[in-house]
Order: structure tokens, then sequence, then C-alpha cells
């Protein structure tokens, strides 16, 4: 039976590989995205709509 020291160790190694993961998909997502603007020519301005909501400004 794995010592606790060992389970935690195991868990931070895991938790390392999960953020590389998810890395690697989210920059491969990335450039997807990007080709494909570029392939039929869409701007973020006509995309706005369906991206994901970021920061709320606030209005002057």
């Amino acid at each position: 039976m794995p010592s606790v020291q060992e389970l935690e160790n195991q868990i931070a190694e895991l938790q390392k590989q999960r953020k590389t993961a998810l890395r690697d998909e989210r920059n491969k997502d990335l450039s997807l995205v990007k080709e494909m603007c570029k392939k039929h020519g869409f701007t973020a301005r006509m995309l706005k709509g369906y991206l994901a909501e970021g920061r709320n400004r606030r209005k002057k």
C-alpha cells in the first residue's frame, strides 16, 4: 500500500500532466480557429456574438 507522501507526489504529477495537456489542447484549438478565420476571411467583429464574453468594461 502506497504511503501518503507517495500518493501526494502522484497527485502533483498528474496535475502537472493535466495542465500541460490542457495547454497543448488549447494551443491546437486556437491555431485551428486562426486557420479557419484566415481561410474564410472572418474578423473579430464578425465573430463577436459567437465568442465567450470577456471582461465587462465600465461605461464612461
